[in-house]
């Protein structure tokens, strides 16, 4: 599975904590913008995650 975020939220900069206690705990929690009560379960242990993509809305040239 390839992790890909900040694609809803600037991940990178502004949460950083958040993201390595995600990774630490093993998994993260995802709600649906569109059906609020549908919350998706990703598991982010290294037998299921191949690649994290980090992208950021911030770039800096």
């Amino acid at each position: 599975m390839i992790i890909n975020t900040g694609g809803r939220t600037d991940t990178v900069p502004y949460y950083t904590e958040w993201l390595l206690n995600r990774f630490s705990e093993g998994y993260a929690l995802s709600r649906n913008p569109l059906f609020p009560n549908k919350v998706t379960r990703y598991e982010l242990t290294p037998d299921t995650v191949d690649c994290v993509v980090l992208c950021s809305k911030n770039c800096m040239l």
